[in-house]
C-alpha cells in the first residue's frame, strides 16, 4: 500500500497507457482510490490514452476538475495534464476565466451529475449559451457518492438512496436536454459500457470549436448499485430482480437501459421512461465561438472598425 492508493500487479503484456498516468509515471505502476466497479477507472484510462495518443498539448488543453468521487481520477489521468480542482460546480465558471485570458487554450472539464447538474447548474447552462470553446464532460452515476450515497438530480424514479430510503419519486435532470436547450453547438451521450463510441465522440470535441457537452453514464456499485435492484422499478409490480453489487452486473444494467437515439423515435414515452438515449444529439460547428466574439468587441472598443 503506498501513500496514494493501493497498487496493483501489472498486466503482461503491459499496457502501454499505464506508464503515462500520474501514478504509473511517478510509481510505475497502476494505482486507484476508486471503489472497486466504478466507471470512473474506465473514463481516467481512456482519457488518458486520447490525451497521448492525440499528441495534446497541457498547456493549452488544461484539465478542469469538479468536486466529486472522480477527483480522484488524478491518479489515472495524463502525468502531463496541468490539473486544477476547482470549487463544488465552479468548474465551467474557472474554465471561462482560462479560456478568455488566454483564447488559444481549450479547456476540458471533468465534472459530475450532482456537481455540475445540482450545485453547478447555472455556470453550466450560461456556458453552453455562451458556446465557449470548451469540452465538458458530464460523469452520470445517478447519485451523490462522495458525500454519502445522497439523491441526485439525476436519481431515476423509483431508486433507493440513504435520502430517498422509500423511493425517489421526484423527475429527474436531464443534463442533455438542459444543454441542448442553452445552446451548446455539440451535445452528445454515450456510457462506459461504450468505449469506442466515447473515445470518437471525444475526438470530434478536440476539434470542434464551441462547446461540447458529452454526458458519460457509469456506474456506481458502492451506493448505487448495492441498493436497487436490476429491474428498478419494476420491483412495486412484484417482479423480482437482482442487487446490482458488482461491476458487471451494472454494467449490463446500463446497456439494457440505453436506447440508441434512432431507436427511440419509434419508441412512446412509456417505453422511454427511466432509459438513457444515447448518441448525438446536435453537431453545429458555424456558430459563432464566445472568445471570438468578445474579441471582435474588444477591437471596436480600441477604436477599430
Amino acid at each position: 500500500m503506498s501513500r496514494i492508493g493501493p497498487m496493483y500487479p501489472n498486466e503482461k503484456p503491459e499496457n502501454p497507457y499505464v506508464l503515462v498516468s500520474y501514478a504509473g509515471h511517478l510509481l510505475g505502476n497502476y494505482s486507484s482510490r476508486l471503489c472497486a466497479g466504478c466507471g470512473y477507472g474506465i473514463i481516467g484510462h481512456i482519457f488518458t490514452r486520447l490525451f497521448e495518443d492525440e499528441k495534446l498539448d497541457p498547456k493549452l488543453y488544461p484539465l478542469v476538475i469538479g468536486i466529486g468521487c472522480y477527483s480522484q481520477m488524478l491518479m489515472t489521468v495524463h502525468y502531463a495534464t496541468q490539473k486544477v480542482l476547482s470549487l463544488h460546480g465552479r468548474a465551467p465558471a474557472l474554465a471561462t476565466g482560462m479560456k478568455m485570458a488566454n483564447p488559444q487554450m481549450k479547456p476540458i472539464i471533468f465534472t459530475g451529475d450532482g456537481d455540475c447538474l445540482g450545485i453547478g447548474g447555472n455556470h453550466f447552462i450560461h456556458t453552453c449559451r455562451r458556446n465557449l470553446d470548451c469540452i465538458i464532460l458530464i460523469f452520470n452515476n445517478s447519485i451523490y457518492a462522495m458525500t454519502g450515497g445522497q439523491s441526485a438530480p439525476t436519481t431515476l424514479f423509483g431508486a433507493y438512496s440513504t435520502t430517498t430510503p422509500y423511493k425517489m419519486f421526484e423527475n429527474r435532470s436531464d443534463g442533455i436536454k438542459l444543454a441542448l436547450a442553452a445552446g451548446a453547438s455539440y451535445v452528445a451521450r454515450t456510457t462506459v459500457a461504450h468505449p469506442r463510441t466515447f473515445m470518437k465522440y471525444f475526438r470530434k470535441a478536440l476539434k470542434h470549436k464551441g462547446t461540447s457537452v458529452i454526458e458519460l453514464i457509469t456506474p456506481c456499485v458502492t451506493y448505487f448499485g448495492r441498493k436497487n435492484l436490476n429491474n428498478l422499478g419494476a420491483e412495486y409490480l412484484g417482479e423480482k430482480g437482482e442487487r446490482m453489487d458488482t461491476a458487471g452486473k451494472m454494467i449490463d444494467w446500463i446497456k439494457r437501459n440505453s436506447i440508441r437515439i434512432n431507436q427511440a423515435e419509434f419508441m412512446s414515452e412509456e417505453e422511454l421512461f427511466n432509459k438513457y438515449i444515447i448518441g448525438e444529439f446536435r453537431y453545429e460547428p458555424d456558430q459563432p465561438e464566445y472568445s471570438e466574439q468578445y474579441a471582435k468587441i474588444q477591437k471596436i472598443a480600441r477604436g477599430g472598425k
